[in-house]
């Protein structure tokens, strides 16, 4: 696939741990028309562990029953997570690239969080043909 389907953004700020991903609408797209099937979803909650060695439970939480991704959570319930921003119940728009933003790294930052979420967020992407 030639075209970029993620591009993180604001992280070459030395003071300010927050940052924000925008992810292609049409990738977008194609992960909301996939069902989330409950053998999927063990996978994907899975190579977290398997591959980053991720101690912890389902970082993954998907929209409506399908592979579209709405949030990651970083340490369970410590309140860092990365994040769709003023969704509510809608659909996402996908004329226009999505917006995920993080939460809460600015409380006691840390650069691994930074490249946790980043590596989470990138292995949703690069293992996406599973879930399709």
């Amino acid at each position: 696939m030639g075209e970029l389907i993620w591009q993180p953004k604001y992280i070459y700020q030395p003071e300010w741990n927050d940052f924000q991903i925008l992810l292609n609408p049409k990738f977008a797209e194609e992960m909301f028309n996939s069902k989330l099937t409950e053998q999927k979803y063990k996978m994907i909650q899975d190579l977290p562990k398997n591959i980053m060695g991720f101690r912890n439970p389902d970082p993954y939480f998907f929209h409506k029953g399908n592979c579209f991704l709405r949030q990651i959570t970083l340490h369970g319930g410590d309140g860092k997570w990365l994040a769709l921003d003023n969704l509510g119940g809608r659909n996402p728009d996908f004329n226009r690239p999505i917006k995920y933003f993080t939460h809460n790294l600015d409380y006691r930052p840390s650069a691994s969080d930074v490249k946790t979420l980043m590596g989470l967020f990138d292995l949703y992407v690069e293992y996406s043909e599973l879930l399709k």
